[in-house]
């Protein structure tokens, strides 16, 4: 019955192209990560189901002394404003091996340097044939004490027409809703021995892995879109040619 629910959730959440207005964690197309590719850099949460492509699902938890517990996800209803998305246990989604190495981690917010919600990024890659599309039913980021102590949790959906950049490239950038970052800062004020720990379903999709990241938004020079780039030329072809009118004769 479980899964039956969990797998209708999914087929509502697919449908929808946009992040739930009441996200905390909300999709934001102008910031890219540079080097931060599947491969480049280590992930904290690794998702792939081999032999299917219409459902992906599974997290991590923090234990006491700050191990990783595969396979441990939490209720919707522990989740702050969460999204209505319970995401499944087990390991059937989570690729070998299970231990903190390349696929999976639980950072402390000490060693990402991060002291304010607004640095913390959650870093989205996908890996689909011909960039296809790809929908993150959702991602859960929770938040734990130093002694392995649940603190809260904050997630997000978002549907993404193609999967480029993808791994190995940047990926996609969800970050907390401005609306929301009162309720993380509170989680934050724990201190630097608070721990992060990620849990997703992915739908739509098939090819994998599929990886997330999370990361200190300050600590990465984001990159502009093309859109801006081409604002940024105009501005200074319109600058030269003020400044060729100006030069005397």
């Amino acid at each position: 019955m479980r899964l039956q629910t969990i797998h209708a959730a999914v087929a509502a959440i697919a449908s929808l192209a946009v992040s739930s207005a009441s996200a905390s964690l909300v999709y934001d197309a102008s910031v890219l990560a540079p080097m931060q590719g599947f491969g480049t850099a280590p992930r904290d949460l690794t998702l792939h189901a081999t032999g299917q492509d219409t459902f992906e699902s599974g997290g991590l938890a923090v234990g006491p002394g700050g191990t990783i517990v595969f396979g441990s996800v939490i209720d919707d209803a522990s989740v702050h404003l969460g999204n209505g998305v319970t995401n499944e246990a087990g390991l059937s989604s989570l690729p070998a091996p299970h231990e903190g190495n390349q696929k999976y981690d639980i950072p402390t917010i000490g060693s990402l340097g991060i002291t304010d919600a607004s640095q913390i990024g959650v870093l989205f890659n996908a890996t689909e044939p011909m960039g296809d599309s790809v929908s993150v039913l959702d991602v859960t980021l929770k938040f734990y004490g130093s002694d392995g102590s649940f603190l809260g949790a904050i997630d997000g959906q978002q549907t993404f027409a193609n999967s480029n950049p993808g791994n190995g490239v940047a990926g996609f950038t969800f970050v907390i809703d401005q609306a929301q970052q009162a309720f993380v800062n509170g989680l934050l004020a724990y201190g630097p021995t608070t721990t992060m720990a990620l849990e997703a379903s992915i739908g739509n999709f098939s090819g994998g892995p599929e990886s997330f990241l999370v990361y200190n938004l300050a600590a990465v020079n984001p990159i502009p879109e093309p859109e801006t780039y081409a604002l940024l030329l105009a501005g200074l072809g319109v600058l030269g040619f003020v400044a060729r009118r100006r030069k005397p004769g």
